[in-house]
């Protein structure tokens, strides 16, 4: 009777406006990868990008590091999902674990860190990832722009790195 195909319109308008909702999420969302926990694009503090030339400590050879808005050297920088993460990552056997790092081998996690921020592993069972945060540095008596790049819990300063190869020590 009637009452049969109100349901049925509303069933169908319902199941429009869901298809529609979709629609215009997944258009922002299609961007990332599915599958992976992402929460959304980690953006990077506008101090921290760049090019930055550095020497770590014993080398000869002066490294440099690209910083852009969502990328460190060309590693794509997402923020984790938590609850994704607990439900298909922690909570799971090994094996299952093990097959989502290996999926995930080729994005990394970053977070916010005083004014600069942190890079780690997707799936972060030990290690503390890399910071880079922007400092002021006195170089030959003048006050320089720098990054400060860290690792381990400390953090402990692996190097300073800065705009030109000429200020690297």
């Amino acid at each position: 009777g009637e009452t049969t195909m109100k349901k049925k319109l509303l069933l169908f308008v319902s199941f429009l406006a869901g298809l529609l909702f979709l629609v215009s999420t997944s258009t922002y969302a299609s961007k990332l990868p599915k599958g992976y926990g992402i929460a959304k694009t980690f953006t990077t503090p506008k101090a921290t990008r760049g090019t930055w030339y550095y020497r770590e400590k014993g080398d000869k050879t002066i490294s440099k590091v690209k910083i852009t808005a969502h990328s460190v050297d060309g590693k794509k920088l997402y923020v984790p999902s938590q609850k994704f993460f607990e439900k298909n990552v922690y909570n799971v056997s090994a094996k299952k674990r093990n097959q989502f790092i290996k999926k995930t081998e080729n994005i990394y996690a970053a977070a916010n860190y005083k004014k600069g921020f942190n890079v780690n592993n997707w799936v972060n069972l030990a290690g503390d990832g890399e910071y880079y945060i922007p400092v002021t540095r006195t170089v030959n008596g003048k006050k320089v722009k720098a990054l400060r790049i860290a690792t381990g819990a400390g953090p402990y300063t692996a190097a300073y790195a800065y705009k030109t190869k000429a200020l690297v020590k």
